[in-house]
């Protein structure tokens, strides 16, 4: 991923908001150049939660949203 606002780029951006059970919402930003399933997204966001969270042990992971656009999704 690119953090330069001026960069632009023909693409698939992808917002997935989630989060462990009794833990706080996050998030995850990702940007691909093709489409991807939910079932990838889904994955890459757990993996990406509990190594956040330093979780040895698997917790489980809620998917709130996935959210989809063909330029870059602004987070504020």
């Amino acid at each position: 991923m690119i953090n330069d606002l001026n960069w632009t780029k023909t693409g698939i951006y992808y917002l997935v908001i989630g989060h462990a059970s009794d833990e706080e919402s996050t998030w995850l930003y990702l940007d691909f150049e093709e489409e991807k399933t939910n079932e990838f997204l889904e994955e890459k966001f757990t993996n990406f939660v509990l190594k956040e969270l330093g979780l040895l042990f698997e917790k489980e992971v809620y998917i709130d949203f996935i959210l989809k656009s063909n330029s870059p999704i602004q987070i504020q």
